[in-house]
């Protein structure tokens, strides 16, 4: 009877015969740098206690909500202007005017930082300007997202300065216990990832964003 021959126990495979470990891209490495990566987005990589509930809110939704919020002010406050404030207020702002039929003006508030000494803390003071157009008419001001309220508010004071006969403020997405604008599309404690936001940095990293 034929014994049958056993591999001794412990002996290693010749190096030929390893397979070498490929290690993948790490998620955090962005290959890209030179785009910054939008605020809500940015939000994700956070640890999960930290995260409020993700809202992705789609094109299709963005639309319906500016129409209901554009119906609302075709029976109340009737704006023959609207200015939206760059970036997100552009959009909407842009997408109010149009459904309205009514000129549209996009605006950029800046918040610059003061340094008051070593012993105080920074004060932020945010600046801007309005286009002189408004003057004598009844403006819509416009933003995306509003927490705490100051930038529409330095708006709306912007718009009073150059003489707009009458102004109100319009959201399109407010946290349920806090500020809150003249018109508001949706009241959410969650964060709202905007359509654009995905544009922006498809855009900047990867050429022009499919629309």
């Amino acid at each position: 009877m034929r014994k049958r021959r056993v591999a001794p126990r412990g002996r290693k495979a010749p190096k030929s015969a390893k397979v070498e470990r490929i290690e993948s891209i790490p998620e955090d490495v962005v290959l890209a740098p030179q785009a910054e990566v939008p605020r809500a987005l940015a939000a994700l990589d956070r640890p999960r206690r930290f995260q409020s509930a993700v809202k992705e809110m789609s094109w299709a939704e963005f639309d319906r909500l500016v129409q209901s919020m554009a119906l609302r002010l075709k029976r109340g406050f009737k704006p023959d202007a609207v200015v939206g404030v760059a970036h997100g207020g552009v959009f909407v702002g842009g997408a109010i005017a149009s459904a309205l039929g009514v000129e549209f003006f996009p605006v950029r508030i800046s918040r610059r930082s003061r340094d008051r000494g070593a012993n105080q803390v920074k004060k932020s003071k945010l600046n801007g300007e309005m286009p002189k157009e408004l003057k004598g008419r009844r403006v819509l001001v416009v933003d995306d997202v509003a927490s705490s309220g100051d930038t529409l508010e330095l708006a709306k004071a912007l718009a009073e300065k150059v003489g707009a006969k009458a102004i109100e403020t319009a959201c399109l997405v407010c946290k349920e216990e806090g500020y809150r604008p003249d018109y508001l599309a949706l009241a959410t404690e969650d964060l709202v990832v905007f359509p654009w936001d995905y544009d922006l940095i498809e855009d900047a990293r990867f050429g022009p964003a499919r629309r």
